[in-house]
Order: structure tokens, then C-alpha cells, then sequence
């Protein structure tokens, strides 16, 4: 699907939708736990229903119940967890496009069970495995890769996990969620600098909630104690996606119009992309809070370099921030989103300098001299849910229409986007 956006101030207040990360974690400690947990309010993107519908097909859950919710487009989900598929049954588990329910989901199918396939779709299965594989080796699991799946069997023990923390955090997230279960305790030690450290801490967080806790030793050292169960909260609230709120506090900067109110965010978040507010200011936002609201005024921004290595999610709106700045910036620590729905960087340097910005691409990130205005272009979405809702949020810089192909895959995590952006005051059609 191709969307013509036509530029457009943004402004007015959005109610941010639920965390992407924070519910996938939230769906699987439910799943995980004894009794009937339920979770608002949750959005149905495509990811999150891959994390529930393999939650079903692993056996750990029936199908959950979802009714409406209180705020207007989302949803509310009574899981009940802590089941156990029959030894021998079937299990073939389609993770979609979403790496977190991948990577989470294969420790736990290591249950002993019997085999366990993964399959998924666009450039999923592509994405880095190995060192679950390099882990595993040593326990004698079976480990079968093709083009389009992989199938695991074997069972997880308790013990010492080495592992680099370069790649992604959600290995170490996987980890986390299947070792507490079992009966001996066990030890992450992380062999590289923690990339997204943010990202253990949000899992960290979750599992607290269901009575599950780990500890670090030190900066690289994590211990988890064996034998805890997760236990249902009964209720559980799921926060504001900060990932998601980076692309409308980004368009109330560089729209001419404001302010733009978002409503629901927790400062005090264990998300990483809360580091969002920080960065803008730091290039001249006028970001203020008022109440549990945070309003962004028209600014004129100054350039800054910026480390993505505990960022990653924020580069794509970054990069459209950072052209709209006032001169050179360097974004950096950014290797891994090579690997991602798209490669992010050739992606957004694609994009931008096809609407006239300067844009260079290294190795591990971009290099921009912003402040030179922007054009109208047709744009390649790369069938990326953040490259389009970025380029969506550059068309407030544009002096005509910005046409963007695989405008669908904001489904991906923001199903809503494109009534967002309209009831903002955006135009697409």
C-alpha cells in the first residue's frame, strides 16, 4: 500500500499507545504464571498477537479473552497461564516478523517436551541465532535451521551462560524468562559491552510484578535464582510505548503549529527510549510537562551526536530530526540495525537524501548536515514499520508530497498510526 502525505503541522493531544516491548513481556510472564492475569491495555499489533498466538500453540495458554477497553482502541486480555502442553503434542509456532517473540520464545520451548518449530516471515529467520545455537551446543539440543524455520528440542538446565551483549538484549531477555523455572540457580555472564541494558531492566521489571527476581552482581554478571513460579498479580497495567511516543514528540519540534500534548508516559519508565525527551532538549525542544502530559512546542533545533547503543529503536526518527538541525551531527553505535525489518541505516539515508537532505552512511550509523529543506519524493518504506512512520513525520519538513511505499507496516506495532496522524492534523491518502 502506498500513502501520499502531504505536509501538514501536527498538533493537539494523543493518548500514546501501549508499549510494545513492555507487552510482549507482560503477555509472556502472564502466560507463564498460575491463575488468570489481566493486562490493559494492550494493542493488537501484529507482533503482539504472534506473541499470543504462540503462547497457545507452545501450551502454555488458551486463547486469551479480549474485550474492549476503556480508551478508545485498545484492548484488554485475560490470560490464563501456567499450563503445560502433553509431551509428544505438535508444536509449530509462527512468530510473524517479531524478533522479541522469536528470541524469547525458543529457551522456553526447550522443555523436554518434545520438538518445537518456529517459522516467520519477511526477514525474520535471517536474523542473528547463533549464540543460542553456540550456548545450546554443549547441552546436546537439536538445533535445525532452514531458509524459513528452525526447529529446537531438548531441555534447558539450570547453570552459566555466556553470551555477547553486542548483538541483541533479547537473549538475555529469553534466557530470563525460562531459567528462573528451573530447579538449580544460574548465572548470565555477558561478555561484551550491554547494548539496550534498558531492555533487560523493562523484563527485569515485569517479572517482578508475577514474584520473579534476578539480581546482577556486577555490570556483566546476572544471577537468577531457580525454583520460583510466577504467580498472577491478578491485574496488571501495561505503560506507554516511549519508542512510539520519539515519532510526535519529534513532529512537535519541526511542525509549525503546536503545541502537541502526549498523555499516559511514565518519566520514571525502565524503557531506554524515554532518553528521547532528553536528547531533543539537548538540541533545543521545548519539551515541558505538565501534569501526567508532556507538550512540545515548534523548535528550532541545533545539531548533536548522538549514541544509539542503547537506542537503536530511536534512530529512524532521530535521523529526521537531526536533517531538520541546524548543522553536523553523527549518529553512532547503530551496526546493529542492519539486521533489523530493514537495514535502517541504508534505509533512512535512501529516504532522506531522496528528499534532498545530506546524508552519509558508515558502517555503524549516519552522518548528517542538516537544516537544508526538503522536497518531495516517493519514498521506499523497505516493508519497515519505523522508516515509514519517520518518513511520515519528514513530511512535515517537505515543500510537497512525500509518496511511501509498505505504508501498511506500521501494523506491525502501530495499527493505529495512520488515524493518529490524521486526528493530529496530518494528511494521507
Amino acid at each position: 500500500m502506498i500513502k501520499t502525505v502531504s505536509p501538514s503541522p501536527l498538533s493537539g493531544p494523543l493518548q500514546v499507545m501501549p508499549s510494545k516491548s513492555a507487552s510482549h513481556r507482560a503477555v509472556m510472564m502472564a502466560a507463564l504464571a498460575k491463575g488468570e492475569t489481566e493486562l490493559s491495555p494492550l494493542q493488537l499489533s501484529r507482533d503482539i498477537e504472534a506473541t499470543l498466538d504462540c503462547a497457545r500453540s507452545l501450551g502454555l495458554t488458551a486463547q486469551a479473552d479480549i474485550q474492549p477497553h476503556a480508551l478508545p482502541g485498545f484492548v484488554c486480555a485475560r490470560i490464563s497461564g501456567g499450563q503445560r502442553a502433553a509431551a509428544g503434542h505438535a508444536r509449530i509456532l509462527d512468530c510473524g516478523e517479531s524478533g522479541s517473540t522469536l528470541r524469547f520464545f525458543i529457551p522456553l520451548a526447550l522443555d523436554g517436551r518434545g520438538p518445537v518449530t518456529f517459522i516467520g516471515h519477511g526477514r525474520l529467520m535471517q536474523r542473528p541465532l547463533e549464540i543460542y545455537e553456540e550456548m545450546f551446543r554443549p547441552l546436546g539440543i537439536r538445533w535445525e535451521r532452514t531458509q524459513d524455520s528452525l526447529t529446537v528440542e531438548g531441555r534447558l538446565q539450570s547453570g552459566q551462560y555466556m553470551l555477547r551483549g553486542d548483538v541483541s538484549s533479547q537473549f538475555i531477555t529469553g534466557l530470563l524468562l525460562a531459567l528462573p523455572q528451573l530447579p538449580g540457580n544460574s548465572v548470565i555472564r555477558i561478555t561484551t559491552k550491554l547494548e539496550s541494558r534498558a531492555y533487560v531492566e523493562l523484563t527485569r521489571r515485569v517479572q517482578k510484578t508475577f514474584g520473579v527476581e534476578s539480581f546482577w552482581k556486577d555490570e556483566q554478571t546476572l544471577v537468577i535464582p531457580g525454583g520460583q513460579r510466577p504467580v498472577s498479580p491478578g491485574a496488571a497495567q501495561v505503560e506507554s510505548d516511549w519508542s512510539h511516543a520519539a515519532f510526535y514528540l519529534t513532529a512537535g519540534c519541526l511542525s509549525s503549529a503546536g503545541p502537541l500534548i502526549l498523555h499516559g508516559l511514565d518519566l520514571g519508565s525502565a524503557q531506554g527510549d524515554r532518553a528521547i525527551v532528553d536528547i531533543l532538549r539537548g538540541m533545543g525542544a521545548i519539551i515541558n510537562r505538565q501534569g501526567d502530559a508532556l507538550t512540545v512546542c515548534p523548535s528550532r533545533l541545533q545539531a548533536r551526536d548522538v549514541d544509539a547503543s542503547q537506542i537503536p529503536d530511536l534512530v529512524p526518527i532521530l535521523a529526521v530530526a537531526i536533517a531538520a538541525a541546524d548543522g553536523e551531527s553523527r549518529i553512532t553505535g547503530a551496526a546493529r540495525l542492519r539486521i533489523k525489518e530493514s537495514d535502517r541505516l541504508a534505509a533512512m539515508c535512501a529516504a532522506l537524501t531522496a528528499c534532498g537532505a545530506d546524508v552519509q552512511e558508515r558502517p555503524d550509523g549516519l552522518v548528517i548536515r542538516g537544516g537544508r529543506p526538503l522536497h518531495s519524493a516517493a519514498i521506499d518504506g523497505c516493508n519497515d514499520h519505523r522508516i515509514v512512520m519517520a518518513m511520515a513525520v519528514a513530511s512535515v519538513l517537505a515543500d510537497g508530497d512525500l509518496t511511501i511505499s509498505d505504508a501498511e507496516a506500521v501494523a506491525k506495532s502501530a495499527p493505529a498510526f495512520w488515524e493518529e496522524f490524521e486526528a493530529l492534523g496530518g494528511h494521507a491518502r
